[in-house]
């Protein structure tokens, strides 16, 4: 006998989990909106939660919205409702509702007499009823350090001895099912990452991206940041001298400056790209945009290369740092835009790239982020602002390019600053005027 469920949001979030779940076991919808309660999604009836306490009570709620989580969570908790939240779930569960993404994970999963699946969530337990029936071998969920006791016993309930512990895993391996719990205090002998799919997923996967491998093979590329120490004449002396060139975000604001143009423009966060998307498609005539996914909701423009922005992120105390194989199903994050076009400029099989304009010295309230005053409109600047300190407190930018160095060492492509004022200490320094003499 398996779990039954309900989720709470009847929104994106909500509709991801529905998809990857195929409506399996899922009871009804719980939406605050009354506008919804009483229709229905996928035949699937959308409720009050008055209504779930009188009859879907024994389901267990999976809370969808990002804000007011917590509110609902107590509140569940104040009724004994037993509840599970998005917050330890792999991007393709939440935000991408990849619909056969159990198949996907149990090809990466070895037999074993017993196979071991950290973490208690919405991952682990699908994939506990998934192998329930299709398989010879043992399957347990080790909980981790402050896990639900109420799923806990709810998961015996169904599924008999299908919880374990850290102690009994010995030498098997131990499958991580989320990148949020702090892998550095799992003392066990095999961790295996199990929340990484950027390279299975078909959806992730662009042709025309594809089309672009190795098309820079062993060629040196410039890639160019948009810090205060950006000069037009540097740009013209690149246009001059026919160099590869990727750019980001409001770069277009020198393009009334100049003739140079890069011939590859990457931008990854919907902030800036709504306000620069119009200048992108009507002045600017660049042969490759490439925009990350997280940019669009519901229309593209095939003048823009979608590509898969994972939110896998690098710190310095990742066990499995991240850095794509393949460009064409995407890049993972790294602190900021520099990390995204390293992992771009190596697909393109250049061999030496040049930072330039990567000042390293973001400042949050600081106007002089930029190498122009009209980078962005008030507005979009202060939300700009904002998330880019937000990530890079977050997420470890200059971890992440240390680990770009690395990865550059055991592939043969070499990264340097030619940045003409920088912060970064992470790559060796070279004056931009010698590399054209």
């Amino acid at each position: 006998m398996g779990m039954e469920f309900c989720i709470w949001g009847c929104g994106k979030r909500g509709k991801n989990i529905y998809r990857f779940m195929r409506g399996k076991d899922v009871c009804a919808f719980i939406d605050s909106n009354p506008e919804f309660q009483g229709s229905a999604y996928q035949n699937v009836p959308i409720i009050s939660f008055e209504t779930y306490l009188k009859q879907y009570r024994e389901c267990i709620v999976i809370v969808t919205p990002y804000v007011g989580a917590e509110e609902i969570k107590q509140c569940l908790c104040q009724y004994g409702v037993t509840s599970l939240t998005l917050n330890t779930l792999p991007q393709e569960i939440s935000h991408d509702g990849i619909s056969d993404l159990l198949e996907i994970a149990a090809g990466k999963i070895s037999e074993e007499e017993t196979v071991y699946l950290y973490g208690l969530n919405l991952f682990s337990i699908r994939l506990l009823d998934f192998y329930a029936d299709r398989s010879k071998y043992t399957v347990k969920i080790v909980p981790e350090d402050g896990a639900n006791p109420q799923l806990i016993e709810r998961l015996r309930t169904c599924y008999g001895d299908c919880i374990g512990s850290l102690y009994e895993t010995g030498q098997n391996r131990l499958y991580l099912t989320s990148d949020k719990y702090d892998c550095r205090k799992i003392s066990v002998k095999n961790p295996i990452v199990l929340y990484d799919f950027l390279d299975q997923v078909l959806e992730y996967r662009n042709p025309r991206i594809a089309e672009l491998k190795n098309i820079h093979q062993g060629k040196r590329c410039f890639i160019i940041g948009t810090g205060p120490s950006l000069r037009i004449e540097d740009l013209d002396t690149l246009a001059e001298n026919n160099e590869i060139c990727i750019s980001v975000n409001g770069i277009i604001r020198a393009f009334q400056s100049t003739a140079w143009r890069p011939d590859y423009y990457v931008c990854q966060y919907a902030y800036g790209f709504n306000e620069w998307k119009q200048s992108l498609l009507r002045d600017c005539k660049i042969d490759h945009m490439l925009i990350s996914d997280s940019c669009f909701e519901d229309t593209f423009d095939p003048a823009f290369i979608k590509f898969h922005l994972s939110m896998l992120d690098v710190r310095k105390d990742s066990r499995s740092p991240f850095f794509s194989r393949d460009f064409s199903c995407g890049a993972y994050v790294g602190g900021n835009v520099m990390y995204t076009c390293i992992q771009l400029a190596a697909y393109l099989g250049c061999s030496e790239m040049y930072l330039y304009g990567v000042d390293h010295s973001y400042a949050f309230g600081n106007q002089n982020n930029h190498f122009s005053e009209d980078y962005l409109s008030n507005e979009s600047g202060d939300a700009y602002m904002t998330a880019a300190v937000v990530a890079a407190e977050d997420r470890d930018t200059e971890a992440a390019l240390a680990y770009a160095r690395e990865v550059g060492e055991k592939q043969g492509f070499k990264i340097f600053n030619a940045s003409r004022q920088t912060k970064l200490k992470t790559f060796v320094r070279v004056d931009f005027d010698t590399l054209f003499r």
